[in-house]
């Protein structure tokens, strides 16, 4: 698993963790052998300190005669004693060659001081191809009048027995570490997908959803400062709904007087002019249009319609047959119900919007409802020209209108899939646009298949 593909804080943190845990578990098993191994070579060199005094006091004890037989005696496990009148390393010892036998030397010596007193020759045998056995030494001592006491010794270096043990404990000391780093993890974590999940839910309605101030020191902090920036922001939004409001009665009113004045003039005219006064209304109710489009948008959709359940699939139907009362066509493919929690108004008006711009641009229309993988997916397709690829995102921004066949003659004032958009963001969904390869426009809404999955204030 590469590093980019871990990219939450708990699946780092334990990659991390097992590394660490991982490498410092190898390096305290290494330096764990090396302490051990030194102090087992310890102890043999200590042991074999003593038995070599303790041996050599025995055999120099007895008559020169004797002293062969109590040396093949006194043999035994790793050592095997003998007496002659010459060192047996002596030609065939490869002494003063190896730095680890002077070393051993130095340090029987050193562990047994009744050996200096003597000559100590200490050597390895070496095998028939000529190299030097490393599986045992010979060492000679010589006897204050004459003669030798030889022995060789197998050598015996490091721990003896199974590191199974040391490596089961170790491990499940490792995995205990990492499962509590785990749980720690994901609860120093928890503030942070919080902080997510309220910041996915503010702002898309009247209410700004006020996280609990609890848990660490800066946790609380930082709850406390997201608690205010909401409000500052409501504040904001509230304002200017406030002066939206104003502002659309205070345009009303003059542009309700001109439509009486508009009627005053049609009525001063009688026959003789019926074309200017039908005219001026055509704009007033164009502008007046215009007007309620452009509030509506800036309020931001914000709704008091509360969530409730509906069938979805009864919503497309009744959207479906509003459109062929209008003289459009329009066909409908959906299962035979579907249960669904959002705010069906709002809902209603943003499905509308699509599905009379593409009725309004692309002739025959086809809406497809499917579920699957957590969603609704309701797909709107037409047979018209398609858009080109640059302005299938840019006609989601406000009052976008394209020089086409999609102008002002043919359309409205460039509000209708952004508000749309807005809407089924508001319930955790979206819409996107694309070109057909077989030709048309294709609009495809997807919404939460979760009941209740509506974000609130839309």
């Amino acid at each position: 698993m590469s590093w980019r593909t871990a990219d939450t804080i708990q699946s780092r943190t334990i990659i991390v963790l097992l590394l660490g845990l991982g490498l410092f578990h190898l390096l305290s098993l290494w330096s764990y052998q090396v302490g051990l191994r030194s102090e087992v070579d310890l102890a043999n060199e200590s042991r074999l300190a003593e038995r070599l005094v303790s041996i050599k006091r025995a055999v120099l004890a007895l008559p020169v005669a004797e002293r062969d037989v109590i040396a093949h005696s006194l043999s035994g496990g790793p050592i095997e004693v003998h007496w002659s009148a010459s060192e047996l390393t002596a030609g065939r010892a490869g002494a003063g060659t190896d730095p680890e036998l002077e070393t051993l030397r130095a340090r029987l010596l050193e562990l047994a001081p009744d050996l200096a007193q003597e000559r100590l020759i200490i050597s390895a045998p070496r095998l028939p191809d000529g190299s030097i056995d490393a599986h045992q030494f010979q060492l000679s001592i010589k006897a204050a009048e004459e003669g030798w006491v030889n022995f060789s010794v197998t050598r015996l270096s490091g721990p003896h027995g199974s590191m199974h043990g040391i490596v089961w404990s170790t491990s499940l000391m490792a995995l205990g570490v990492v499962l509590v780093a785990i749980l720690m993890v994901r609860w120093l974590t928890r503030p942070l997908r919080m902080f997510a999940d309220a910041a996915r839910r503010a702002y898309v309605g009247n209410e700004a959803p006020q996280l609990p101030v609890e848990g660490p020191a800066e946790v609380r902090e930082l709850a406390s400062a997201f608690n205010d920036m909401q409000n500052r922001i409501k504040r904001l939004i509230d304002e200017r709904t406030q002066t939206l409001a104003a502002i659309s009665h205070d345009l009303k009113t003059p542009l309700t007087r001109l439509r009486l004045r508009a009627q005053e003039l049609r009525e001063a005219k009688g026959v003789r002019d019926e074309a200017l006064p039908p005219a001026i209304e055509a704009d007033l109710d164009e502008m007046e249009a215009m007007l309620d489009a452009s509030l509506t948008f800036l309020r931001g959709e914000q709704s008091e319609e509360p969530l409730r359940d509906f069938d979805l699939v009864a919503l497309l139907e009744t959207i479906k047959d509003d459109a062929l009362d209008a003289g459009h066509d329009v066909a409908l493919t959906a299962p035979g119900k579907l249960r669904w929690t959002g705010r069906r108004l709002s809902l209603k008006r943003a499905l509308t919007n699509l599905v009379h711009n593409a009725a309004r641009y692309g002739g025959h229309v086809r809406i497809v409802v499917g579920t699957g993988a957590g969603e609704v997916a309701i797909r709107i397709d037409d047979d018209g020209p398609g858009l080109p690829e640059a302005e299938l995102e840019r006609v989601f921004m406000p009052f976008v209108r394209l020089e086409t066949s999609r102008s002002r003659e043919t359309g409205g004032v460039g509000l209708g899939l952004t508000i749309a958009r807005g809407v089924l963001r508001g319930h955790g969904g979206d819409v996107t646009l694309q070109n057909r390869p077989e030709g048309g426009l294709r609009a495809l809404a997807r919404l939460p298949q979760a009941a209740g999955a509506a974000a609130p204030g839309r």
